[in-house]
């Protein structure tokens, strides 16, 4: 009996204590009750991750004595990032208190392996009788990182480099162009043709030092005579032709070259074209001039017309006699770009030696253009720079260091190659700005992962476009899309993916835009274009798999998550980190699809 007695004290006494700590101990139990995040899923921005914190401490938990701190930190892996210090009471205690307001917004830097982390928050409150802690708190589990699958030309795992940047092109079309070069050679008014006429100067000097990288392939004489009564003579422009023919057939220069004879008598046509260069005259006279030999009138009434007008005593004197003559024209063809000889002068000037005469600008620019190795490139645009620095010198010479540092491991090599890239587009910007060097600085920062002054840059590239519809602002908006999900601007990426060229990037990253702005349908619509243009890098398959995911389609999500990460080693990494299929990992298929 005695030890009942006992046993019954000792049960009431160790009640009574438990009943007495019990208050003090789980009083902070519901302190972080009323504190959320926003969004509940994290998202990626860019290369960092937002969340508010918000909420309120209840007003039964305040008093003089108290201080509460929260401390909120982003847990995973083996680890945990903390996110500092958040004071929503201080002790200031005053009757008409109601709550402690929390509203904090808090921006950490994103680390790999964040994706299946969770945000935790813990609550300490600090009193004289000592401090204690409430129950931690989940506020965010895992973390939305489908930006990240935003194509911009960076490197990918299981995909082929690609190339970056815009090189300026010359068209060297017109560098083989068939061109003439024209010389008059005067005659006496009205000449019979009994005397030798005189050469000028220029013209014997060109039969016999010729012109660089032309050739000659075949001369054209063509008689003339003006309309002056003692050389406007039946016959006389045909006399003129011929007996210059005779006398260029003897020259050795032009062995074996075609020499062909033509005149012309009763027409205004060479008068027009001294017009076009001739300054005696003012524009006003000349349009009038022009009236007179185009009005379909016969010859001498033309004639009779324009003896009637004031410019007439001007091109008498200075043209007329010009038509006294035989033009002789050259038809050359421009043998500039020979391969060959180009590559013997660029390997000439890079070692040092002078290359074959006439070797120019236009031979390194040609070179820069067609050869293919990027050292090779860098050799020959550093030469450019040095003989004959221009935009498209420095411009180019940016986009080989940009892709030299695309391909690149070593971090400091890499940091170096973007630099040199700033500095040479940043030059050519100053010689001339243009949209392809500002594009092309846009992607040196995007290297860096400088994405604020990567989008200033691409977005003032596009403001110098001026036609909605020109190639190039059609490339540039993709890249500017691109921007836009990664700073979280999805609406506006897909307006500017709108803008865009249609190819299976620019399909998928659209789909990604209106994914990330819960516009299923349309991203669901972009997926399978981007899957139609190109089937094999996966990237279509695995947005259709995201878009099946959300809407709760199992064998339509597993069918297509299949797909992509059968084609792609990285979507298979990705898929098994990704939030969007938390719901299926415990299901065997989706299991099946790993193995």
């Amino acid at each position: 009996m005695f030890n009942n007695l006992i046993k019954s004290a000792f049960f009431f006494l160790i009640t009574y204590i438990i009943a007495s700590c019990s208050p003090k101990i789980g009083m902070y139990d519901g302190l972080l009750n009323g504190i959320v995040a926003k969004p509940e899923v994290l998202q990626l921005h860019r290369d960092s991750v937002r969340v508010s914190i918000q909420g309120a401490i209840p007003l039964a938990l305040l008093n003089q004595d108290a201080k509460i701190y929260l401390y909120p930190e982003y847990v995973y892996g083996e680890g945990s990032l903390r996110l500092g210090e958040i004071i929503p009471f201080d002790g200031a205690y005053n009757k008409k208190l109601i709550d402690a307001i929390v509203d904090e917004r808090i921006v950490f830097p994103y680390l790999p392996g964040m994706e299946k982390g969770e945000l935790v928050i813990k609550g300490i409150v600090e009193r004289k009788k000592g401090t204690f802690q409430a129950p931690n708190k989940v506020l965010a589990y895992g973390l939305e990182t489908t930006p990240l699958l935003t194509r911009y030309g960076q490197v990918l795992p299981d995909q082929p480099i690609p190339t970056i940047g815009i090189y300026m092109m010359r068209d060297f079309q017109d560098m083989n162009r068939i061109v003439t070069r024209d010389f008059y050679i005067p005659f006496e008014l009205g000449s019979s043709l009994k005397q030798d006429p005189i050469f000028p100067v220029a013209f014997r000097d060109y039969l016999i030092k010729g012109e660089p990288w032309m050739k000659i392939n075949k001369v054209i004489v063509t008689g003339l005579s003006s309309p002056e009564s003692r050389d406007n003579v039946l016959g006389l422009p045909k006399k003129r032709s011929d007996f210059i023919v005779e006398k260029l057939k003897t020259n050795r220069s032009l062995t074996n070259i075609p020499i062909e004879s033509m005149y012309r008598a009763g027409d205004w046509f060479d008068l027009r074209q001294l017009l076009s260069d001739y300054e005696g005259i003012s524009q006003q006279q000349k349009e009038e001039v022009y009236a007179i030999l185009l009005n379909e009138k016969s010859f001498a009434s033309q004639l009779s017309d324009l003896q009637k007008i004031s410019a007439y005593r001007n091109i008498s004197r200075d043209l007329f006699p010009k038509l006294r003559s035989a033009k002789i024209s050259f038809e050359l063809e421009n043998t500039k770009l020979n391969d060959l000889e180009i590559s013997s002068g660029v390997f000439a000037l890079l070692n040092g030696q002078n290359p074959v005469e006439g070797f120019d600008q236009d031979h390194l620019t040609y070179a820069g253009q067609n050869v293919l190795k990027l050292d090779e490139k860098e050799a020959v645009y550093k030469k450019l720079n040095e003989l004959f620095p221009s935009e498209l010198s420095h411009n180019n010479l940016g986009v080989v260091y940009l892709n030299m540092a695309q391909r690149e491991l070593d971090v400091r090599e890499r940091n170096i190659f973007i630099s040199d890239a700033i500095s040479n587009l940043s030059s050519a910007n100053k010689i001339k700005t243009t949209s392809i060097a500002l594009h092309n600085i846009g992607r040196a920062y995007l290297l860096r992962g400088d994405y604020f002054e990567a989008y200033i840059a691409i977005s003032e590239a596009s403001t110098l476009e001026k036609e909605e519809t020109n190639d190039f602002l059609n490339y540039n908006e993709g890249l500017r899309g691109a921007l836009d999900i990664l700073n979280g601007d999805y609406r506006l990426a897909t307006i500017r993916f709108n803008r865009t060229v249609e190819n299976e990037s620019n399909f998928f990253n659209k789909g990604i835009a209106y994914f990330l702005s819960t516009d299923y349908l349309l991203a669901l619509e972009n997926f399978e274009a981007s899957v139609q243009s190109d089937r094999d890098s996966g990237y279509g398959f695995y947005g259709l798999a995201l878009v099946a995911a959300v809407n709760g389609e199992r064998d339509t999500m597993i069918e297509n998550l299949g797909k992509a990460i059968d084609r792609s080693e990285f979507l298979k990494e990705k898929a098994l980190k990704d939030i969007n299929f938390q719901n299926f990992r415990s299901d065997q298929a989706f299991i099946n699809l790993f193995k």
